[in-house]
């Protein structure tokens, strides 16, 4: 479909008559969850640095955290290339977007394309970039390790 210029805004005419409508009767609540929640993080250059995303999510005003379930968090390089490095998956966890942190007493996974790890009981600092896993750790590295037992 193409629109003239002419036309063109007397379209949008209805449709800021539908939001602002909608805005004055509606209201943003922190008592009611998040449904497909998504939260970016970009570096100062303005490179994408993690993205967490949920299938709910809750805010908690009073400490100014997330709780999120069905977590996905995408670790990017935050450079221009824009590389995913790394995948945390876990069925709940919290944000603390002040520190740049996820927490969980749950169960995660982590995707990477040098290892993998399981376990439970876990904490990301994303500053740092470090994963601590507290519990029932198992890890696979699917690189080569030369000279291991030397």
């Amino acid at each position: 479909m193409i629109f003239s210029r002419r036309r063109f805004p007397f379209l949008l005419y209805p449709l800021a008559a539908a939001v602002v409508a909608f805005a004055a009767t509606s209201q943003i609540s922190p008592d009611k969850p998040v449904i497909n929640f998504r939260l970016p993080n970009f570096t100062p250059e303005g490179y994408r640095s993690w993205l967490v995303r949920g299938s709910e999510a809750q805010y908690l005003p009073k400490n100014n955290e997330v709780d999120v379930k069905g977590l996905t968090l995408s670790v990017f390089s935050g450079k221009s290339d824009d590389k995913l490095t790394t995948m945390i998956l876990s069925p709940a966890a919290r944000i603390l977007p002040d520190k740049s942190m996820v927490v969980s007493d749950s169960t995660l996974r982590v995707i990477n394309d040098d290892f993998e790890a399981t376990g439970t009981g876990w904490r990301y600092e994303h500053k740092e970039r470090k994963i601590i896993i507290d519990k029932k750790v198992r890890v696979t590295l699917h690189g080569e390790i030369k000279n291991f037992l030397k």
